[in-house]
């Protein structure tokens, strides 16, 4: 079996710092030598990434004298046909394999061993992955030189396909078998932020305990390995691997992940201390628990229900708000490339760094939308269970406390929901939330500029 990356850098927009398209050819080797990754996502799913992009950085590894493709690699992840125009998969495929094509020149190696597709489904897996090994042995046999195939990595970002990942990867490996392609091992990716957009913090975190397990299970009485990918930021909605403060709970409470995301705040708006200690948290992995957790899945129902039952109330504050977020990469406007709620009717929302974003800006960090859940359980004696399956959700509020400002959040929000955060924070014993200057700056103009400033002050942008 390959080398499997431990860290993959990606390009996320959740820094408060600006990053042009043209800069990520260097930020990638400074990923590489600096931070430690061994993999770099280069993002084409939604963002205007250039399509010669995989090839500079090759070579700019070469001149700095990295060698790709032995520890160090590239994994594209190209833009679903299905979501987004088909022509700019075909590019970003092309790019993947002239990518290889450059590094086969340099060290006869291919930089780019996966391909990740975002909103996995066996049949559009199966169609790209069909896509890929023609290109690849057209190229390779046209210029006489031998590439080896690139492996798609499906990633499922949603509360029901995470549910359905037992099912999903016994369909993918039946797919890539009727190609004639069996892989050695089979990466998955786990996403936690855009399911969290979708479904909420609670429901969205216990999706991903109850997928690491089924793949654990997968792992252990199947045919080959199966090495998660864990898909995290740096604010506990998105998870929270990503920050310095949360990562030991996190790695904990997620283990049997192969592979972590490194995004793009905890490189720019940590300090290289705070960065290792990180690291130090999350590598090596852990192994996962045996028996790690019950049957979670009627609680994430109920979970996912009453988040976007609340979520809905608050939609015209959260658009409105989201306006005033700025891109720090070269992205799609959400309103053109958002995520869809669906729930009698369809709500388009803004994408998970400017949805989260947006919250803070309420004063109410989104992990608190949960908070009807949270008082529900407990009164019907409810709330050990979700405790016992998510250990970090204490630690998460008690991080998130000092982003709340209930004058803020009564402006935007009302009482309702304020209240029910209030009692919540009772119920878990938190009695310290808000800080100086932050609940000062955020009570200001509204602006773009406080917009950077309060994302400097929580060390993230969303």
């Amino acid at each position: 079996m390959p080398h499997i990356p431990r860290l993959m850098c990606t390009q996320h927009p959740d820094a408060t710092i600006k990053v042009a398209a043209g800069e990520e050819v260097d930020e990638a080797v400074v990923a590489f030598s600096v931070y430690g990754c061994d993999e770099v996502m280069v993002d084409y799913e939604g963002k205007s990434t250039p399509f010669t992009q995989p090839k500079d950085i090759v070579v700019r590894a070469h001149m700095s004298g990295l060698v790709l493709g032995k520890e160090l690699f590239l994994t594209p992840r190209v833009p679903n046909p299905t979501l987004e125009d088909v022509d700019r998969t075909v590019l970003a495929i092309d790019a993947a394999i002239m990518a290889n094509h450059a590094s086969y020149r340099y060290w006869k190696e291919q930089a780019v061993k996966w391909i990740v597709l975002p909103m996995s489904d066996p049949n559009t897996v199966a169609l790209i992955q069909r896509l890929i090994s023609r290109k690849t042995n057209v190229v390779a046999s046209e210029l006489g030189i031998r590439l080896g195939n690139i492996s798609l990595v499906p990633l499922l970002e949603d509360v029901d396909a995470q549910l359905r990942v037992r099912e999903t990867v016994s369909s993918v490996f039946r797919e890539l078998a009727k190609l004639g392609f069996f892989p050695d091992h089979m990466r998955i990716f786990l996403g936690k932020s855009d399911s969290a957009v979708l479904n909420g913090h609670v429901a969205s975190s216990l999706a991903i305990v109850y997928a690491l397990d089924e793949l654990n299970f997968m792992s252990q009485n199947g045919e080959f390995p199966i090495e998660p990918i864990l898909g995290m930021g740096k604010p506990p909605f998105r998870g929270g691997i990503n920050s310095p403060e949360l990562a030991d709970v996190e790695a904990a409470q997620y283990a049997g992940y192969s592979t972590v995301t490194v995004q793009s705040a905890i490189r720019y708006d940590s300090s290289f201390d705070e960065y290792l200690r990180f690291r130090n948290s999350v590598v090596p992995p852990r192994r996962r628990r045996e028996a790690a957790v019950g049957d979670v899945r009627p609680l994430i129902e109920r979970a996912s229900r009453m988040y976007r039952r609340t979520i809905q109330k608050y939609l015209d504050a959260v658009r409105e708000v989201s306006r005033l977020v700025p891109s720090t990469r070269d992205r799609v406007s959400w309103e053109a490339y958002g995520r869809a709620m669906k729930g009698g009717e369809s709500f388009r929302l803004p994408r998970a760094i400017v949805f989260t974003c947006s919250w803070y800006m309420m004063g109410l960090p989104p992990t608190m939308l949960d908070a009807p859940l949270i008082v529900s359980a407990y009164r019907n004696g409810g709330l050990d269970a979700i405790l016992d399956a998510l250990p970090s959700l204490q630690h998460e509020w008690r991080f998130d406390a000092r982003f709340l400002d209930v004058e803020t959040a009564r402006r935007f929000l009302g009482d309702e929901l304020v209240d029910s955060v209030l009692a919540s924070l009772d119920i878990m014993g938190i009695r310290d939330y808000g800080y100086e200057p932050y609940t000062s700056l955020l009570r200001g103009a509204q602006g773009e500029a406080n917009v950077i400033a309060l994302g400097k002050l929580r060390k993230f942008l969303g």
